[in-house]
């Protein structure tokens, strides 16, 4: 059976709300977009992508108290990462924010909503209604590794996740033959993603304890990953395409596979 991993199941955000008409004067009302543009909330993914920086995408629909008091919130947290982190304000009734509204599945959210995005573009957390500055600054920013899988994983992707050493003296990671022939294939290639993980990089150590991978194990390990954020194989030592495929067609078959079970749970297999 397929294991959810609970801090990836981000893979889509579909959530509604709104907000009264108390606050005509409020901070976030400064950055409404020019009518003649195509608005400001694509141009910000675009700039903090090109700035490798996080954005804190904080999504609204009316004034009200609550929306106020969120929104300084978030530009409390802004100012004590404004060296890795951008913001935005949208409107999702703005007509010209609906490619970005759209894009994020907010026209009936939650509001107010702050997503995070990683630089790469994927949605690292999701806060919406009400939210503190430390689940902010604790929940949204996470390892390469752990947004190159998001970003796979919402692009309905399969990840390969290879967890080996790295020489400082080698550029290039040599991957298990297995690992490199599935990729290969002709049925998996365009939706299969590989992320090389070094076990001694300090900044994957949380991602690895979460994969239940020991980064002083000594041999390489690959964990297999599916859409929205399941565990369908995980592999010490050499890995065969045949493995990975068997592994992958046992999740395909089994009704339980992400996370899939109704709420009383899988019934008997007859």
């Amino acid at each position: 059976m397929a294991r959810k991993l609970i801090f990836l199941g981000i893979a889509a955000v579909a959530v509604v709300v709104g907000v009264s008409a108390a606050l005509a004067q409020s901070p976030y009302r400064a950055q409404q977009p020019d009518p003649q543009t195509t608005g400001r909330g694509m141009a910000a993914v675009q700039h903090a992508a090109a700035a490798d920086k996080y954005l804190f995408v904080f999504f609204w629909r009316e004034k009200s108290q609550q929306t106020d008091a969120m929104w300084g919130v978030l530009q409390s947290a802004m100012s004590k990462v404004a060296d890795r982190a951008e913001s935005v304000a949208i409107n999702v009734s703005d007509p010209a924010e609906k490619t970005v509204v759209a894009k994020f599945g907010v026209d009936r959210a939650p509001l107010p909503l702050v997503l995070a995005l990683a630089p790469n573009g994927a949605i690292t957390k999701g806060f919406p209604l009400k939210f503190d500055e430390k689940q902010l600054l604790s929940q949204a920013f996470v390892s390469r590794a752990t947004a190159g899988c998001l970003k796979a994983l919402q692009s309905r992707k399969l990840v390969l996740l290879c967890i080996q050493s790295r020489s400082p003296y080698v550029r290039q990671v040599s991957l298990q033959q297995g690992v490199a022939d599935f990729a290969s294939d002709r049925r998996y290639a365009a939706a299969t993603e590989i992320i090389v993980i070094d076990p001694a990089d300090p900044a994957e150590a949380s991602f690895l304890q979460d994969l239940q991978v020991d980064p002083r194990a000594g041999g390489p390990t690959t964990v297999f990953l599916a859409p929205p954020g399941s565990v369908v194989g995980k592999f010490d030592g050499t890995v065969s395409k045949e493995q990975l495929i068997a592994k992958l067609q046992a999740a395909q078959s089994d009704p339980c596979a992400g996370g899939n079970c109704g709420p009383g749970g899988c019934g008997p297999k007859k």
